[in-house]
């Protein structure tokens, strides 16, 4: 067997051994590893959609892997054939839709099996499956809300892959609003829900999340709204997410609020200290991380935010995997300080000082106008992480940046997440910065 083989067959049973069945078939059971060198390794995969999607979610454990075989993990380039005039749609000249096209944006480990239940979320959970087993019938749109860090998000995804997984044909999409703004409303000029339609062909299936993120802008309104009535009056399922009930949001448009409540309103609440014992214990066993009941108890009682408990046990199994000693209550104090939430005591002026300060200059050049890469790139770095480390606006965000437009703020965290992807230096700012403000 040749060293290309063999560097693809070790690829191979990592992910078969670490992802699900369903998701190894969809994903990389027809792909192959066509040259490599340590430049550059080329896999080829059967279509567009699966190399976007392998691009998305597994580049970086594929590289982790090639880094085992080489000192430095090349590059990786996906490639596929150009769909022959039999693969056209007569019609619109489009690809034809297959099996083997990807639901957008979807993140595969996040399944109703890793979901744990109780009775805060149990009434979003239980809404959220019926919807995945029976689309349109019964809850049409499911509007599900929570604070942050309560599992909305990982319910959005399982009900996506639930659906793939029952019919791989299924045109599905999962979009946040900012991506909903950045992809189909501002880059066309005028505006129109059209260019939505436009994309991938008309979703069967739509999955919207942060949706109160809209409510700072009445055309983006407006042009959800006509989704919302496209969507309900061909039948077809809307689940949407959000941080609050549509009640409750202000500058919400009254049509716009009517649409929403239709269907059920499913709310998630913060987990009981039951619930949050079985999520860690959960997450360790993942991890396979031996943590003793008092651990857990003192872990449980640290925080409401899921989010937070994983990223703790995490670190847990970080420092037990370095340090190679047993947990307990002390190990953990030192490995969490005690310390908030982000969100909790992190704000914009804070993110502002302490980044300038990591790339010396001067916190009025960051909040300039300034183009020269010298100050837009940490002003794009400082609005990164007030975005993902705050809850404020679109609109709050850019004002606190010098009043600038909410599509500069999306131009620049997506600038950022393109970035850190493909440029080591830039994830690495990133995490500097981020450890100094945590």
């Amino acid at each position: 067997m040749t060293r290309k083989n063999n560097i693809w067959s070790q690829i191979r049973r990592d992910f078969e051994t670490g992802i699900a069945k369903s998701d190894f078939k969809t994903w990389l059971s027809q792909a192959s590893l066509k040259e490599i060198d340590s430049d550059v390794a080329v896999i080829e995969v059967p279509n567009k959609f699966v190399a976007r999607w392998l691009q998305d979610h597994y580049t970086e454990q594929i590289q982790t892997i090639l880094g085992n075989n080489f000192k430095t993990p090349p590059a990786i380039r996906f490639t596929y054939a150009e769909p022959s005039s039999d693969d056209v749609n007569p019609k619109n000249g489009v690809p034809a839709r297959s099996d083997a096209d990807i639901p957008n944006g979807l993140n595969s480990f996040s399944t109703f099996s890793g979901f744990v239940t109780g009775k805060s979320n149990y009434l979003a959970y239980s809404s959220a499956l019926n919807v995945a087993d029976s689309p349109a019938q019964n809850y049409n749109p499911l509007y599900i809300f929570s604070e942050l860090g309560l599992g909305k998000t990982h319910l959005l995804n399982a009900i996506g892959n639930l659906v793939v997984e029952n019919n791989p044909s299924v045109n599905i999409m999962y979009l946040s609003a900012d991506r909903f703004v950045s992809q189909f409303l501002i880059p066309s000029g005028t505006q129109t829900v059209d260019r939505f339609w436009e994309s991938d062909g008309s979703p069967d299936f739509l999955l919207l999340d942060d949706m109160h993120l809209l409510a700072d802008n009445k055309s983006y309104q407006y042009e959800f709204l006509s989704l919302c009535s496209s969507f309900l009056e061909s039948a077809k399922q809307l689940v949407v997410a959000a941080t609050y009930p549509p009640a409750k949001i202000k500058s919400l448009l009254p049509e716009l609020r009517s649409r929403l409540e239709w269907g059920l309103i499913a709310e998630i609440h913060p987990p009981g200290q039951r619930t949050k014992m079985k999520i860690i214990k959960k997450n360790a066993k993942q991890e396979n991380l031996d943590l003793p009941d008092d651990v857990v108890f003192f872990l449980a009682n640290h925080t409401d935010d899921i989010r937070s408990l994983t990223e703790y046990v995490v670190s847990l199994k970080s420092y037990a995997t370095s340090y190679k000693r047993p947990i307990d209550i002390s190990t953990v104090k030192s490995v969490i300080k005690k310390k908030p939430h982000p969100a909790d005591y992190i704000d914009l002026q804070h993110i502002q000082k302490l980044t300038a300060e990591y790339f010396n200059i001067s916190v009025s050049d960051l909040l300039s106008n300034k183009k020269a890469r010298t100050f837009s790139y940490p002003r794009q770095v400082a609005i990164y992480l007030t975005k993902k480390l705050t809850s404020l606006s679109l609109k709050e965000i850019g004002n606190g940046f010098g009043n600038k437009h909410h599509s500069t703020i999306i131009y620049a965290e997506n600038r950022i997440e393109e970035a850190k992807s493909k440029n080591k230096s830039v994830l690495n700012d990133i995490n500097k910065v981020q450890r100094l403000l945590l």
